[in-house]
């Protein structure tokens, strides 16, 4: 006689779906295929510069200025055009750019300080070396969007770009949307500064999107928290093994070892202080309970 259970996989399925009833069901695949994206290229970028900024709360940031062909150049301004441009309002120069998570790296006193890693153009990065007053305005504009993204205040005047250190901490890998770059007067628009910014990832791979699914609780009126499932491939996965990372828009889940990856932008605020993961290794699900921000 078998000692091996043989479980029925659309048992699995069903408690991994935990529909209420077939209305529930029709949500849910509404709701899945609200993340479908576009195309899109992943790259590493290149080490530039590394900058430390301060908060109005003085506390120390870092942003790795890195490079890559894979992002569009902005329009190639002169010296005068420059000075011209900056005489407008709104500005017709933006600088397409890809701003990265935010993290936490050490910094020499051993500290954990907010990293972000910015991806531009290499062409315009050289440019940037060579005429300071482009290095100083794309900072301001990188500094802009993590205020606007990251809900921080920096300072524009205080920063320092290091001489003998181009990277805190490590790169990671940028994953850009494959689409025309936007006017200044569209970002004007939309009320985003005018920066051209390109949602990034950690590492690419191929998840079927029948891998995950998010609910949301209470089914009915305002939503307070959404709750998502995340079936592993059928083989062994330590708890150790799985990287979630959460930021207000977006959720991460990656394991390195399985080439496994789901990267969602979700059309709702978590609150990421609050967010709780569990691992079932019997079902191999990872759960997490994420918290909205109420409007």
């Amino acid at each position: 006689m078998s000692n091996v259970l043989e479980v029925d996989e659309s048992i699995i399925t069903n408690n991994l779906l935990l529909p209420e009833n077939k209305q529930q069901d029709e949500d849910l695949n509404s709701l899945l295929k609200s993340f479908e994206s576009p195309a899109s290229v992943t790259f590493k970028p290149h080490p530039g510069v590394c900058i430390k900024a301060k908060t109005d709360k003085n506390e120390k940031v870092f942003i790795n200025l890195c490079h890559t062909k894979e992002i569009p150049a902005p329009e190639d301004l002169t010296d005068i055009e420059f000075e011209n441009m900056l005489k407008e309002e709104p500005p017709s120069w933006s600088i397409p750019m890809s701003v990265g998570y935010e993290r936490f790296e050490s910094a020499k006193d051993g500290t954990k300080c907010p990293t972000y890693d910015i991806a531009i153009n290499s062409e315009y990065f050289q440019k940037c070396e060579s005429k300071f007053h482009f290095m100083q305005f794309t900072i301001w504009t990188i500094l802009s969007a993590i205020e606007a993204k990251y809900d921080k205040v920096l300072s524009a005047d205080n920063f320092v770009i290091f001489k003998n250190r181009k990277v805190n901490g490590t790169l990671h890998e940028h994953r850009v949307e494959k689409r025309k770059p936007k006017k200044p007067k569209e970002l004007l628009q939309e009320r985003k500064p005018l920066i051209q910014e390109i949602n990034s990832a950690v590492k690419d791979a191929a998840v079927k999107q029948d891998s995950y699914v998010l609910l949301r609780e209470p089914k009915e009126g305002q939503m307070l928290k959404s709750i998502g499932y995340f079936r592993l491939p059928n083989k062994l996965v330590n708890d150790k093994d799985i990287k979630v990372q959460v930021n207000q828009e977006r959720v991460v889940v990656n394991v390195d070892k399985l080439h496994y990856l789901v990267d969602l932008f979700v059309p709702f605020s978590i609150k990421t202080d609050k967010v709780a993961a569990h691992y079932d290794p019997n079902l191999q699900v990872l759960r997490l309970d994420m918290p909205v921000l109420l409007g």
